[in-house]
């Protein structure tokens, strides 16, 4: 497999969907592991993938990144974009012919820079996955989501207004862009929250998720 991922297999018989959870900048697959395993007994017919991005981050090295946000040079950004999406796809594409399952069972989850890999990992694609679920991101390249746009799947993105990383208007200005591009999205606001997920998040998410 392309990417070294930490997984949880469904609890039932009978596999329904795959849901693939894609960390943030710096981080790694620990990090958000933590989510599936609350996810997973409400949801028993879902098997989880947490990956770790393919590169070691550029500012901590014991993280790793999808791509290089302390690079300047945009073409750098995009060619090192594509190679992550290109890995992440054939880590995908495995684990969905494993488990007999089609991209419709597809869920993506994503924080921060995951969220902008799972927008774009998504709209790639020649049909709608089942849907993404994005925290504290945003779309990363227009240019690049306009070259590449296939489909259009669900989109629900969560933020906080008091995030210092990727502020809120990104999420707004990402949100307008979508709607305008005919997609289905919607969004939730979270009162002073920073750069994180909520307890409440993470429960908004589960419902979204039960509703695909």
């Amino acid at each position: 497999m392309s990417l070294n991922i930490l997984e949880l297999k469904s609890l039932s018989s009978k596999t329904k969907k795959l849901v693939f959870i894609l960390h943030g900048y710096g981080a790694d697959a620990n990090d958000l592991f933590s989510i599936a395993n609350y996810w997973q007994r409400f949801l028993p017919d879902v098997h989880f993938c947490v990956p770790n991005a393919p590169n070691v981050c550029q500012v901590n090295a014991s993280g790793f990144e999808w791509f290089d946000l302390m690079q300047t040079n945009n073409d750098q950004i995009r060619k090192e974009t594509m190679i992550s999406l290109d890995k992440l796809d054939k880590c995908i594409t495995t684990k969905l012919v494993e488990l007999k399952l089609e991209l419709k069972d597809l869920i993506l989850v994503g924080f921060s820079q995951g969220t902008m890999m799972s927008i774009q990992y998504a709209i790639r694609q020649k049909v709608n996955i089942a849907g993404v679920l994005g925290y504290s991101g945003k779309i990363y390249d227009y240019n690049l989501f306009d070259k590449e746009l296939k489909s259009k799947p669900r989109i629900k993105l969560f933020h906080g207004n008091g995030d210092e990383i990727v502020p809120i208007e990104e999420m707004y200005k990402s949100n307008d862009f979508l709607e305008q591009k005919g997609f289905v999205v919607d969004y939730h606001v979270y009162e002073g929250l920073g750069h994180s997920i909520s307890p409440d998040g993470l429960s908004e998410g589960l419902n979204f998720i039960k509703s695909l």
